[in-house]
Parts: structure tokens; C-alpha cells; sequence
């Protein structure tokens, strides 16, 4: 992604939406039919998953 937090979703229902507000359902079919923004779908459930583990660990401590 970048770093660029507001990269947005040029087709499909979820048109016109930035990608931190496409359900994660939407990015892993995405990247299952290897669409051709599929690396951005990954690069945000990366980034998804790295917020949760920042919070895990914030909260641990």
C-alpha cells in the first residue's frame, strides 16, 4: 500500500471506499481470485493484522 493510508477501491460494490473500510471478506476474495489489486488487499489484511497485534501487545503490558 505504500504507506498510503487512503488508496481506494475502484470497482465493485465497495466502489469508491477506501480499502481500511472494505469488509475483510471482500480483500480475501481478492486475493483468491488473484484480482489484479490483490496486493493491495494483502498489504491491508497485513496491516489490519499488525493494528491488532500492536493493541494485543499494548494492552499485555
Amino acid at each position: 500500500m505504500n504507506n498510503n493510508n487512503n488508496v481506494i477501491c475502484d470497482f465493485g460494490v465497495h466502489k469508491g471506499e477506501s480499502y481500511k473500510q472494505v469488509p475483510a471478506c471482500f480483500l480475501n476474495w481478492m486475493i483468491g481470485v488473484n484480482h489484479q489489486q490483490a496486493d493491495i488487499a494483502k498489504a491491508e489484511l497485513a496491516r489490519r493484522e499488525q493494528a491488532v497485534q500492536n493493541s494485543v501487545n499494548t494492552t499485555s503490558h
